[in-house]
């Protein structure tokens, strides 16, 4: 069997691993996501392509996603037999990309601009090693209740608890941020930050 490896320190990913029963280690990778954010929209730009901003989220997802499973593999020695796990999530409105927030203001923010609106969020998956790369994106479209009082309150009291922080659009699916959401259509484990189902059977189809 070959060494699979986790290209994340998020407790969300490893979690949603764990659910596929194979052994795997967690490797945290060296990237500066800045620079495959300003390397995807300088493609887009020098090449005079035109694009909204959900083709342009869906291709960042999946360039750090490959750029964390890069790193990693790199690291440990490509001619190991290991398979290496990259994931990136993205948070898209029509107009922008969202992702962690600076500051308790920045994620209030956030959280109020999402309010009565459907956005996107794709996770970015690449799985590298044994020769092979498998790329591929998930995706769902979140509806946040309208802001009122009461969402108002819940922003608050999410920010308060810090749980944002650490989270692209600056809120988790999995916590308290759930509250805030009046629906979702497509793979809630993309919103999650793994699509869990796809990524077992792309890594038991590479290990053969």
């Amino acid at each position: 069997m070959s060494r699979i490896i986790l290209a994340s320190k998020s407790p969300r990913r490893f979690d949603l691993m764990s659910l596929t029963g194979l052994d795997f280690e967690v490797m945290v990778a060296d990237i500066d996501e800045d620079q495959v954010l300003s390397d995807v929209l300088h493609h887009y730009h020098d090449r005079g392509i035109r694009a909204d901003m959900y083709q342009i989220a869906q291709e960042v997802a999946c360039a750090q996603a490959a750029a964390k499973a890069s790193s990693v593999l790199e690291s440990v020695g490509a001619d190991e037999d290991v398979l290496v796990i990259g994931s990136d999530t993205v948070v898209v409105t029509a107009d922008s990309i969202l992702g962690k927030p600076k500051d308790e203001e920045d994620a209030r923010h956030m959280l109020t601009l999402l309010s009565g609106m459907t956005h996107r969020v794709y996770t970015g998956v690449s799985i590298l090693g044994r020769g092979q790369k498998r790329t591929f994106c998930s995706f769902a479209d979140v509806k946040f209740h309208t802001f009122d009082d009461l969402q108002e309150k819940l922003i608050e009291s999410y920010v308060a608890s810090g749980s944002p922080m650490d989270k692209a659009g600056a809120y988790g699916i999995q916590d308290q941020g759930a509250l805030l959401i009046d629906s979702i259509s497509g793979d809630y484990y993309a919103v999650v930050g793994l699509p869990v189902a796809q990524v077992n059977r792309v890594l038991r189809e590479m290990v053969g």
